[in-house]
């Protein structure tokens, strides 16, 4: 227990001028920087090139779910909603071992692309598991998780952006001969 009776170090503030400066912030807040806001359009973003391997990677990962008989397959720019990562790609599998082939075909390619998942949560549940590629990150859900999370309401304001064009647009790995 602190001894509310010692002196305060030299050039602290007292509690009467934090409170007249911060009047609403609980007590700990006071004693902390407050993040400022951050405009989103306005975070200097990875390089241009950068994007656009996001983009075309999370179009593989689209492709490779729709190969693996996933349902509703949809790519979400989140470029101007958040600073985090610019794309969401959001799948359903229709069974648990399909959800399973999904995520390993995925991670496989990514890895034959020296493209590495900076995080993956969720495997074992079989509901929904997220593989975090950093600028894009890969949600697979069951059929009745994705209707209870409904991430595409949650993120309704961005943009979906067409994946499955001519499949000859997708580039491949780069030790491996195109199709």
């Amino acid at each position: 227990m602190p001894d509310t009776n010692a002196p305060k170090p030299e050039g602290s503030p007292d509690e009467e001028s934090l409170r007249e400066e911060f009047p609403v912030l609980p007590r700990r807040a006071r004693y902390h920087d407050v993040q400022d806001d951050i405009d989103p359009a306005s975070v200097s973003r990875s390089s241009p090139e950068r994007q656009e391997s996001a983009l075309a990677l999370a179009k593989v990962c689209a492709r490779i779910a729709q190969e693996n008989r996933a349902k509703d397959v949809v790519l979400l720019d989140l470029r101007q909603s958040t600073p985090l990562f610019d794309y969401f790609v959001v799948i359903t599998a229709p069974s648990r071992r399909q959800l399973n082939a999904i995520i390993s075909e995925i991670d496989h390619e990514m890895k034959q692309r020296k493209e590495f998942k900076l995080g993956i949560e969720g495997s074992e549940e079989g509901r929904w598991t997220l593989i975090d590629y950093g600028d894009f990150v890969v949600h697979v859900f069951s059929e009745d998780a994705r209707e209870f999370y409904s991430i595409e309401d949650i993120w309704g304001d961005a943009p979906r952006i067409e994946w499955n064009e001519d499949s000859s647009s997708f580039p491949t790995a780069p030790d491996q001969p195109s199709a």
